[in-house]
């Protein structure tokens, strides 16, 4: 404590004592020593609300990573310290003023404490004989608050005698005795050296009274005013209210009533500050706040059946972990959600006709179409998200496949049991995976079933410039896009002779939705054209509000040929499509692959996931293939979208050419993708060397 002492208390010390000096009188010293404290640290609290400004013009984007990785804790907090990162945002600066004034305080408490060391400026040895003084009329007193106990005792005169015998061996003792007489600490009839308390009530105990009230005063205008809490909920803003009331008048009732009245000036002058620092530097203005979007409120009814279903889930979840665990396993695919069986299904058809081998798939989604599919050979398992964890941990088999990369990386990790499993990555999108997934994405897989010559590349060059053991690569394609070329073999013709132009962009930042819909569609509509706008379905889940909006803003156009596409159920309009217009979505390839049609990209800004993906110097097949199977316009260049889609329909001829190649070129077993990844699984499992 003496350490403390000498650390925050000598600095703030001289400036009580020059308050002290000023003023004369204890309670105005404290007063004034707020104030100045108050201005002296008022560029902290201006760098505080300039922090939380710059937060809140991060919080679009902020919520955007929420909506957009909903579920995903660990991409979020990556993807949330990428953009702190980019826009040079420091959390911990928003945190420096409370930790200045939680050290404050502990140095307030020092000076309070110790007057006759920070006020009177006395010898250190005179106040040790003082101290003994006291110890001797009053038994021990050793403590925070013993140089008050000096000021009172020294205040009465039946003990005047026996320190100035204490102090007999100073020349100036009667100059010490009268420092410590002229120190009243008496303020507006109260004794601030005191301590407030119940088994002794006095007026003293209105300082806590009022130490609350002002703490709850200063939370209610910083609620109002500052640009930290405006996207806090009421639970949150309260709560932090309730606590630091609570603190205040537990604080104020344990400490000299002259900390008590620091603590209640400094919390008025705190709403001072809000105010002015909210006309120096208003929120509302310099980051366009906007209210945070209402959160859906559910019925009792509703939170009721919510509670019931987790509970059902629950015994589901115990029930297939434990039938999980017990099973002897060979091969096991691992599935997020039921949409992921599409990238699979190929694999698991070849595996199911030729073999005996029993398929174990696990999955996170409880409504998974895989379990209308369940037969002997083929045996799913629900285990949700958090429990996926354990299960993956404690798995045994012999092979595992999946389509989620970042395996050792975030939650998924590896058995720590069977250390020999063999585990295998299934691409979901014909594209440039060290581009469009993170760094390291795929490092730690044994085998990657590769779609085209470009995966086999990039995979040999990470190899070669990270200096990791090599993995086995599997020529099979796209087990997907086979699916899909099989479903349209079966698929009507279009009684409907008109143009038919499909609109399906993707979900990522800066998509086509949100940067440039008017100007993609516009110079279609009235053409001629049947004009489908197909959002992805990420979009309209995640961003309802916007798709409102632009559900209004075309709800009259059906006279000019244009249509919304909400029915993600059937593919049809995809597929019977001639012209697609998309920005980045790899739906594109899946498309022109299928039906021979072209497709016209718009260079809206590219994602990527990877931000060193240029170290490796290789072709990134998203581009490469952007100008075989069609052509890319940028933003700027929108307004010859009508132009171009005109000539795509008029050479129909020269675009099923260009794309054919591009599909012999890029593609590895078109049509057997099934066949070439089914017979390897099964060759590794029957012992083969091959």
């Amino acid at each position: 404590m003496n350490f403390i002492n000498t650390i925050l208390g000598t600095p703030l010390g001289y400036i009580l004592f020059a308050c002290y000096n000023l003023v004369q009188n204890y309670g105005l010293a404290i007063l004034l020593f707020a104030v100045i404290v108050k201005v002296i640290f008022f560029p902290l609290s201006v760098a505080a609300q300039k922090n939380s400004i710059r937060l809140l013009k991060l919080q679009p984007a902020l919520d955007e990573i929420k909506l957009r990785y909903a579920g995903e804790k660990d991409i979020i907090n990556e993807e949330q310290y990428n953009l702190f990162k980019k826009e040079k945002y420091s959390p911990l600066t928003g945190s420096i003023p409370m930790l200045v004034q939680l050290v404050l305080i502990i140095g307030v408490l020092q000076v309070m404490y110790n007057p006759l060391q920070h006020i009177l400026r006395l010898d250190k040895d005179v106040i040790s004989t003082l101290s003994n003084t006291t110890q001797q009329i009053v038994g021990p007193t050793t403590g925070p608050g013993e140089q008050l106990r000096i000021i009172d005792l020294v205040h009465q005169p039946e003990y005047i005698g026996r320190f100035e015998e204490a102090l007999s061996d100073y020349p100036d003792k009667t100059e010490v005795i009268n420092k410590i007489q002229k120190v009243d600490l008496n303020f507006l009839g109260l004794n601030l050296g005191e301590i407030p308390s119940f088994s002794e009530p006095s007026t003293l105990l209105l300082i806590p009274v009022l130490a609350g009230l002002s703490s709850l005063l200063l939370s209610i205008v910083q609620n109002a005013l500052s640009p930290g809490t405006k996207y806090q909920s009421a639970v949150s803003k309260w709560g932090m209210t309730a606590f630091l009331v609570a603190f205040s008048i537990y604080f104020t009732l344990v400490a000299p009533s002259g900390v008590g009245i620091y603590w209640i000036a400094s919390n008025l002058l705190g709403i001072v500050v809000a105010f002015i620092l909210n006309a120096l530097y208003n929120p509302e203005k310099l980051a366009s706040v906007a209210a945070p979007p209402a959160k859906v409120k559910l019925t009792r009814e509703e939170r009721e059946k919510k509670k019931e279903h987790q509970a059902e889930l629950s015994i589901r979840e115990r029930k297939d972990g434990k039938l999980f665990e017990e099973a002897k396993k060979e091969l096991v695919f691992y599935s997020v959600s039921s949409g992921q069986y599409k990238y699979f299904e190929t694999v698991i058809d070849y595996i199911l006709s030729h073999s005996d081998i029993k398929i174990h798939y696990l999955t996170n989604d409880e409504n998974d179409k895989i379990f209308s599919k369940a037969n002997e050979q083929l045996i799913p398992y629900y285990v949700g998200p958090e429990k996926i964890i354990s299960t993956m941990l404690k798995l045994e088999a012999d092979m595992v496949v999946m389509t989620v990369p970042d395996l050792q990386k975030y939650h998924i990790k590896k058995s720590i049991v069977s250390p020999d499993i063999e585990y295998v990555y299934m691409f979901h999108a014909i594209s440039s995976y060290h581009l469009t997934l993170r760094e390291g994405a795929l490092d730690a897989f044994d085998t990657i079933f590769c779609v085209g010559p470009f995966n086999a590349e990039e995979t040999r060059r990470i190899e070669e410039l990270e200096g990791i053991p090599r993995r086995r690569l599997v020529k099979v394609g796209s087990s997907h896009l086979d699916t899909l070329m099989l479903s349209l073999e079966n698929l009507p013709e279009r009684e409907d002779k008109t143009p038919q132009i499909l609109i399906a962009p993707s979900w990522q930042i800066d998509n086509l939705m949100d940067l440039c819909l008017d100007e993609v569609v516009e110079p279609l509509l009235g053409k001629g054209y049947k004009v489908v706008l197909r959002p992805h379905p990420e979009y309209i889940k995640r961003f309802p509000q916007r798709m409102e909006t632009i559900k209004k803003r075309y709800s009259d156009r059906g006279k000019d040929g244009f249509v919304f596409d909400l029915d993600f159920l059937n593919s049809e309009n995809i597929y019977q499509s001639d012209v697609l217009i998309t920005d980045w979505s790899t739906i594109a390839f899946e498309f022109s692959f299928c039906t021979k049609n072209p497709c016209v990209f718009v260079n809206t800004p590219i994602k990527v996931m990877n931000p060193n993906y240029k170290k490796l110097d290789i072709e990134i097949v998203d581009i490469a293939l952007r100008d075989m199977v069609g052509r890319s316009l940028n933003v700027s260049e929108l307004d010859s979208i009508y132009d171009t889609v005109e000539d795509m329909l008029v050479n129909k001829d020269f675009y099923r050419s260009s794309i054919e190649e591009a599909k012999q070129k890029y593609i590895y077993h078109p049509g057997r993708s099934g066949e070439a990844g089914g017979k390897y699984i099964i060759q590794r499992l029957r012992g083969s060397s091959e």
